[in-house]
């Protein structure tokens, strides 16, 4: 054979990956335009989070030839709206990263595939932290998996307790000496959300709770004492006002800022702190007629009719091969799994906090009429702060 037809003819080989010339396509790795596509739905907002989802995402499609994920941020604020509205037109995710809460009532519409014969496999039972598991389970079924689990804790200014002489409260009574003695010079001894969402009601839960003695009733008067205790801390002027306004991570910018000694919040939040380069340290949350705190955490579900097998594959990715815990140990998040929550507490022990106090985490799934209490809780403390409402008054409105 002449040189240039020699050329010519290893160049065809090259162009046909199909023919005996070179590697058939069942033998090429599928781009990612060719693989199956698969979106996520995601509230993640801090920047820890949103880096944990992408590494988690990208070592998936790594792992295998078949399946490109990728993730879509949708706020919190909108998410339920978000879902309700694009089911009607059918511009559905093929899985969601859900907030717990919010599960059982979308499981009731019929929203998600029945993954019983998979979550078999996971001894969900008994391997899992048992609020967490209560969120994705009805009438004995398994609607989902417990992605992460979390709480909230009491955060401290190391500095600026040391400097006043005070240690982290345990409970309410403390809790007011104690930011009284550190509201001075442009300081509030105390901050939390209690702004008109989820997360401010996830907040003011646990006050709640741990004024009650029932982990599935709200009584009037849990919440009127709870309102009552969080409006004085606001008239002694040991926190501010614009706790009203507040996001979890708008309460984390002003804590580094340092005009904040204690606040209310969970390990999301860690990242930020550690940036910051500031001295803090954690605390149970205060107790009053118990310790009690609200289970939070994201659940992973499969939106009924999409790409089912695909979203299975992506689960399967993260509960056994090692991606649920490489994402909460770069996103500061505890896995509902107990094994692989105390492997990232060895590396991480900010962590240990949050899971001594799973041991008493009260899911809101548990709690009678929560889904419409929710929405009354941080509307009604707003009232008792501005002077509409007493705190009786509030309580009994959140309850009717």
């Amino acid at each position: 054979m002449k040189k240039g037809l020699k050329l010519i003819t290893l160049a065809m080989c090259m162009a046909i990956t199909n023919t005996a010339c070179g590697r058939s396509t069942s033998d090429v790795e599928n781009t990612p335009d060719e693989k199956e596509q698969l979106l996520i739905w995601s509230y993640y907002e801090t920047e820890a989070q949103a880096n944990g989802l992408d590494k988690l995402t990208a070592s998936f499609n790594k792992s295998q030839d078949k399946y490109q994920v990728s993730w879509e941020y949708v706020p919190m604020t909108e998410f339920d709206k978000k879902i309700s509205r694009a089911y009607t037109e059918q511009e559905l995710p093929d899985v969601v990263i859900i907030d717990n809460p919010d599960m059982k009532k979308f499981i009731q519409l019929d929203m998600f595939e029945d993954i019983s014969e998979y979550a078999s496999t996971l001894n969900l039972d008994t391997d899992y932290y048992e609020a967490s598991v209560d969120t994705i389970k009805y009438n004995d079924k398994y609607y989902g998996v417990p992605f992460n689990s979390n709480n909230v804790c009491l955060i401290y200014r190391s500095d600026l307790l040391k400097a006043a002489g005070v240690t982290p409260p345990k409970t309410w009574d403390e809790l007011s000496e104690t930011a009284k003695l550190l509201s001075k010079d442009g300081t509030y001894g105390f901050l939390m959300s209690a702004m008109d969402s989820e997360q401010g009601s996830f907040q003011l839960l646990s006050w709640v709770m741990a004024a009650s003695d029932s982990d599935t009733q709200l009584t009037r008067e849990a919440i009127s004492e709870s309102y009552d205790y969080l409006a004085g801390l606001i008239k002694d002027g040991c926190m501010p006002a614009d706790c009203l306004n507040y996001s979890q991570t708008d309460i984390a910018r002003r804590f580094i800022e340092g005009d904040i000694a204690m606040m209310e919040n969970g390990p999301w939040v860690f990242p930020m702190l550690d940036e910051a380069g500031i001295s803090y340290g954690l605390s149970p949350m205060p107790m009053n007629k118990r310790n009690a705190v609200i289970l939070g955490g994201e659940n992973l579900g499969i939106i009924k009719g999409k790409n089912v097998e695909g979203s299975i594959e992506f689960i399967k990715y993260c509960m056994e091969q090692g991606g649920t815990e490489r994402f909460c140990s770069e996103a500061n998040l505890l896995p509902s799994r107990i094994k692989s929550a105390n492997k990232i507490i060895v590396d991480n022990p900010k962590l240990e906090i949050i899971s001594q106090q799973m041991t008493y985490a009260i899911p809101r799934t548990g709690i009678e009429g929560y889904s419409r209490i929710s929405k009354q809780l941080p509307k009604n403390f707003a009232d008792v702060v501005t002077g509409e409402l007493t705190p009786d008054e509030a309580a009994g409105k959140t309850l009717n």
